[in-house]
């Protein structure tokens, strides 16, 4: 284990060659976020693949959203030849994070291997970039803009290309590539819903915390492991690059940067962290019919007898919640939907070798007078 202090920029061996990558020292903004004090790095260790420092709050707290912490964590590993970690949390209070029993985390593929990607840092103020080894392309970097940790509140910001092509951080009714304009910030909200006629601009039913920045010379991904509410704002600053802020109302900094450098690639590398698809049954990849509004029971035999009619394989019928008596979960509208023509309508398809799906909202609903 080397220790390496007082140094204003630090060089970093890991395993395959020497990379002498210095990084200056950030300098503030002038956004708000921009006038906090950011973190100097101390104690820092750093082994063959891994560094680990602590970060310590470097000047007087800006304290905007609550005390800033005061001392920080930060591990760095090198995972795979295409994928590193970078995680920063409270040095002393544990704080949530997704359960490892929910999301299991992917373990380093172990030595020896030879990174694509590399990790950069400096001191005081810290401040860290994500680079390409082959070319030393810059494909992440928060210098200039102060990390700011809060209890409630964390502000991360990168410096991204002009024009940049981000894809992803859905669901959402942006466009395929996100916006980046400089008279508008696009703001991607994190948050999950079930809605429908929204305007465009909108969070949806999930949250992925995960984009894709394709350029010329190649593709990569970074996604962020946090489950907290999030604002990712893409903005279009001053002079000749574009930038993108986490704003996030708790957890960590749990950063995975996936080298691709081609879409697949990527794709391939974000699957092996999210893990891969559930096993699903056969008859679930044939023809599905499902929308929302049929107005009752009959109007459902129709559309399935208008398949058999036309001659298009149906393998499962689905309804939606209008079957439901005034949206109470667990009940049938006696009658635009009674039961027992319901359980008619399963019987027929299940002696037909077809399948009936039934949507059960989670949500609890009441009536008004009644408990």
């Amino acid at each position: 284990m080397i220790r390496l202090r007082g140094l204003s920029c630090i060089y970093l061996l890991f395993l395959a060659s020497i990379r002498l990558v210095p990084l200056v020292n950030a300098s503030s903004d002038s956004d708000l976020d921009d006038q906090c004090p950011g973190y100097n790095a101390v104690n820092v260790q750093v082994t063959e693949t891994d560094l680990t420092a602590d970060l310590i709050l470097a000047g007087e707290p800006c304290d905007i959203y609550g005390k800033d912490i005061q001392k920080l964590f930060l591990r760095v590993e090198y995972q795979t030849d295409s994928r590193i970690r970078v995680r920063i949390t409270d040095a002393f209070q544990s704080r949530y994070e997704v359960p490892e029993s929910v999301f299991p985390r992917p373990k380093p593929a172990g030595n020896p291997f030879s990174p694509t990607i590399k990790f950069r840092f400096a001191t005081n103020p810290f401040a860290f970039s994500i680079l390409r080894v082959e070319t030393n392309e810059v494909l992440f970097d928060t210098e200039n803009y102060p990390l700011v940790f809060a209890p409630q509140y964390i502000r991360l910001k990168t410096t991204l290309p002009a024009n940049a092509n981000i894809y992803g951080l859905g669901e959402h009714t942006d466009s395929f590539r996100l916006p980046i304009d400089r008279h508008h910030t696009t703001t991607r909200t994190l948050w999950n819903r079930d809605s429908f006629g929204i305007s465009p601009g909108t969070n949806l039913y999930g949250a992925h915390p995960i984009y894709f920045d394709h350029r010329t010379t190649g593709t990569h991904g970074v996604f962020m492991l946090n489950s907290n509410g999030m604002d990712i704002k893409l903005r279009k600053e001053d002079g000749d690059h574009a930038s993108l802020e986490y704003n996030m109302i708790g957890g960590a900094v749990d950063l995975y940067f996936l080298a691709g450098p081609n879409p697949v690639d990527v794709a391939r590398q974000y699957a092996i962290v999210a893990g891969m698809p559930a096993e699903i049954p056969y008859w679930s990849l044939g023809l599905h019919q499902c929308r929302f509004g049929y107005k009752d029971i009959d109007e459902v035999k129709g559309v399935i007898a208008n398949y058999s009619a036309a001659g298009i394989p149906l393998e499962t019928m689905w309804i939606d919640i209008d079957y439901m008596d005034d949206r109470l979960v667990f009940t049938t509208d006696p009658n635009k939907y009674p039961k027992n023509q319901i359980q008619k309508v399963v019987k027929q398809l299940h002696e037909d070798d077809q399948h009936f799906i039934m949507m059960v909202d989670p949500a609890v609903g009441t009536r008004s007078g009644q408990a």
